[in-house]
């Protein structure tokens, strides 16, 4: 997995606020955003995201900003999580 690095920004040590985390990767756009690709990168290094996450995604084919969505919980209890673009 081509995961360049990810890193969240903490504003305050409740969690509550929207955090700006980045992403870098050497994957395309659609690689990247697909159900799963982030699972075993977020469990590996002990990242957690958070639905008020704005993830910004800087992928080999452009950047864009992405809200995370989950699927049958977080990868830490057996779900999924995938990148959604904004509306």
């Amino acid at each position: 997995m081509p995961v360049q690095s990810l890193r969240p920004n903490f504003p305050g040590s409740n969690y509550q606020e929207a955090r700006l985390v980045r992403l870098h990767s050497n994957d395309t756009i659609a690689t990247c955003t697909a159900a799963g690709y982030l699972d075993q990168y977020l469990v590996m290094n002990s990242i957690p995201l958070y639905t008020t996450d704005f993830v910004h995604l800087a992928a080999s084919n452009g950047t864009q900003i992405y809200k995370p969505a989950f699927t049958n919980g977080t990868p830490f209890n057996g779900g999924s999580v995938q990148l959604v673009a904004l509306s």
